[in-house]
């Protein structure tokens, strides 16, 4: 008869993920340095920044599949101060929003708008964000719009209005 010993061998514990914040609470738990906490901080900051920048990259993505055409319901027609008759359709800004607001804020996004003077231009800033924080801008710049029979203030609103439906239009990739 064979005696046979069973050498039974523990299993290694399991690891912890290693996140930025896990590193920064043990550091602190074995009084680390304020360097090393001051690192390992900035490494946090670096991977949330990821994150948000994945998230909003998806959300902008998943929120595109889902936009549709939007319908050119506003019409021009005038003819203007050198005799030319000017005549189209276009999106009104209205209408962008009406469309697009519902689908952004169900993927955790917004717009708004940011403007400055540039001279005699107006330039418009579109700043698209999402909900983890992550946000781009895209900026269009143009002079008043002084066609038609505008006063300077209508020239500066109109010109604001175009600018904002299209760096809009453009950072949603619309």
């Amino acid at each position: 008869m064979t005696n046979q010993v069973t050498i039974l061998q523990e299993a290694p514990a399991p690891v912890a993920a290693n996140t930025p914040v896990d590193m920064l609470q043990y550091a602190i738990s074995q009084n680390a340095g304020i360097e090393t906490i001051e690192r390992l901080m900035a490494l946090q900051e670096q991977v949330r920044q990821r994150e948000a920048k994945a998230a909003f990259d998806r959300a902008i993505s998943e929120a595109k599949a889902e936009i549709p055409v939007i319908m050119k319901t506003q019409k021009v027609d005038f003819t203007g101060k050198s005799g030319v008759r000017t005549n189209y359709q276009f999106e009104d800004l209205g209408e962008i929003s009406k469309v697009v607001d519902p689908i952004l804020s169900s993927y955790g996004l917004s717009y708004r708008f940011r403007t400055e003077t540039e001279g005699n231009k107006l330039k418009v800033i579109c700043i698209v964000s999402h909900s983890m924080g992550y946000s781009e801008e895209n900026s269009l710049a143009a002079p008043y719009d002084d066609s038609g029979n505008k006063n300077p203030i209508q020239q500066i609103g109109s010109t604001q209005t175009y600018l904002q439906r299209y760096t809009l239009k453009a950072a949603l990739g619309l």
